[in-house]
């Protein structure tokens, strides 16, 4: 009974959704199944090559810079073009770059075109909430943003299934481990440039249905953004401590394959939809910064589980229950800080929220390969526990009190 009612709930949202939104699904599934196969063997591949834990935490924290710098000019380039042109440019472009990164194995050559490659991104990321929220109504727009991040999520789930396993069926083929990595890295950039063809069916003609629900203002409430970016900064500093190295720390602590890995890495990506797909009926009953702050709090415990243990059962349980809880609250945190602000500044604070994560991760990403090197995998797990319990603490501070307006929108 309790299925069926969701269904049909499910359902029922699901239909509301604009042309334009559905398009830009499209385009989020190719782009989530590409870039998750991409990622998922990318860390593996420089290790191939003998690449430290520092170099490579070096090669991801200056990957951001590119996103961190482009963030706020990107939310100006936005306010006055159309998305679908803005990003059936910036896509390709950001393959060209991975492909670079992939085929010319040069240290410098890699940090370079991470960079570049992270601000053709930053289009993307920052185009992404305000569109959403232009082309839907505060009826939807939970389940919008949540099957959002569940379908790039499932994209992924493919994606590191087929990364897993498709780099040693080229290997049987006859070809080294390092370059049956390349050829399936440039297969999943490849994936990627599909996401050009719904970009471009964008109608951008199209009445936006939600100019009619907030009031415009050209007043910024600088407190209110402060507070959304702080706890986003915060979690993006404590996630670049440990969770790029995940798929090294099942290789190093328990000597597993990329198939495995991979294997792993999609269940975990499957589980991350459940919750997902969970969390708008949730945050319709307790309140979206409820959802956040109760699966923030309860997926602490999991990495500290993460940095104790020798046993593999539960570091795959807690991996899998951690990554379940942090990420439904993700397009909750984004709902909820689109929603709290006027809408002429939804860019403005979607780049912020950009910024806060990607310049929160460049930081800590350097550190924790230097903390894995010298010192334990152990370590940078129980310093992201220690800075998620601190965003979440904040998030309580900042907005349990405030109910459900706290800004021009129903929050």
């Amino acid at each position: 009974m309790l299925i069926s009612k969701a269904i049909k709930d499910y359902s029922y949202h699901l239909s509301l959704f604009s042309k334009n939104a559905r398009f830009f699904l499209t385009g989020t599934f190719f782009m989530g199944m590409g870039f998750s196969g991409y990622y998922l063997l990318f860390n593996l591949y420089l290790r191939e090559l003998a690449f430290p834990e520092s170099k490579i935490g070096m090669i991801i924290s200056l990957s951001t810079i590119g996103t961190i710098a482009a963030a706020i000019p990107a939310s100006i380039f936005l306010k006055n073009r159309k998305v679908k042109w803005v990003l059936a440019i910036t896509t390709p472009l950001a393959v060209v770059c991975t492909m670079i990164q992939v085929t010319i194995p040069i240290y410098l050559v890699i940090i370079v075109c991470g960079a570049l490659a992270g601000v053709a991104m930053t289009f993307f990321q920052v185009a992404a909430a305000p569109f959403l929220m232009r082309y839907s109504t505060a009826q939807e727009r939970p389940y919008l943003f949540s099957l959002n991040y569940a379908l790039a999520l499932f994209a992924g789930t493919v994606g590191s299934l087929v990364g897993g396993f498709l780099p040693h069926i080229i290997q049987h083929a006859g070809v080294d481990l390092i370059q049956a990595y390349r050829i399936t890295l440039l297969i999943f950039g490849g994936l990627v440039l599909i996401a050009i063809i719904p970009y471009l069916s964008l109608d951008e003609r199209e009445p936006p249905t939600a100019s009619r629900e907030l009031k415009v203002t050209p007043e910024t409430d600088w407190w209110l953004v402060f507070k959304l970016f702080l706890p986003t900064f915060l979690v993006g500093l404590g996630a670049g401590l440990s969770i790029p190295f995940i798929n090294l720390y099942f290789r190093d602590r328990f000597t597993l394959p990329s198939g495995l890995i991979g294997t792993y890495f999609a269940i975990n990506q499957g589980l991350m939809i459940t919750g997902l797909l969970l969390s708008p009926p949730l945050a319709q009953r307790f309140g979206k910064i409820a959802v956040v702050i109760g699966s923030q709090l309860l997926s602490i415990p999991f990495l500290i589980f993460m940095g104790v243990t020798g046993s593999l059962p539960l570091a795959v349980l807690s991996f899998l229950v951690r990554a379940t809880l942090m990420n439904m609250a993700q397009p909750l945190v984004t709902n909820f800080a689109m929603e709290a602000v006027h809408e002429k500044e939804q860019a403005l604070t979607n780049a912020l929220l950009v910024m806060a994560w990607s310049m929160g991760r460049g930081i800590s990403a350097n550190i924790g390969g230097g903390m894995i090197e010298h010192y334990s995998y152990a370590v940078p797990f129980f310093s992201t526990a220690g800075l998620y319990l601190f965003s979440t603490v904040l998030y309580i501070s900042f907005f349990w009190k405030s109910g459900p307006n706290i800004g021009p929108g129903r929050v």
